[in-house]
């Protein structure tokens, strides 16, 4: 609310409509968060970092996690309870562009395969 125009910020609640919304808030995952305190989602929550198994699990988990939602990056660590990735950029990055690819899906209706390439198709 504070960066939105004064003359507006007395209206509440501000809402919004979207097809799609991505979760990329990080280990606090405030969408998925605010899903789960009305009941809505239910939530794991992050572990301990662990950078070898935990890189390819947020790649593989990042998606949709509730009609209209997909989650990425490290708020998949909290909704799925995967432990934290730590300084892991290969993983975050990623993890955003499938978290892209599954939002063209959505919103086109159609599957993307030649915008969106396997792990295996991936030169890191």
């Amino acid at each position: 609310v504070s960066a939105l125009p004064r003359q507006i910020t007395c209206v509440d609640p501000i809402s919004l409509e979207s097809k799609v919304v991505i979760d990329a808030t990080g280990h606090d995952a405030w969408v998925c968060r605010s899903l789960e305190k009305r009941y809505i989602l239910k939530l794991a929550d992050f572990g301990p970092m662990d950078v070898n198994s935990s890189e390819d699990a947020v790649v593989e988990k990042t998606g949709l996690i509730h009609p209209g939602l997909i989650v990425t990056g490290m708020a998949v660590s909290t909704a799925y309870g995967i432990p934290r990735m730590g300084p892991t950029f290969g993983g975050m990055l990623l993890s955003g562009r499938k978290a892209a690819c599954e939002a063209i899906k959505i919103l086109s209706k159609r599957t993307v395969k030649e915008s969106c390439p396997t792990k295996e198709e991936v030169v890191v």
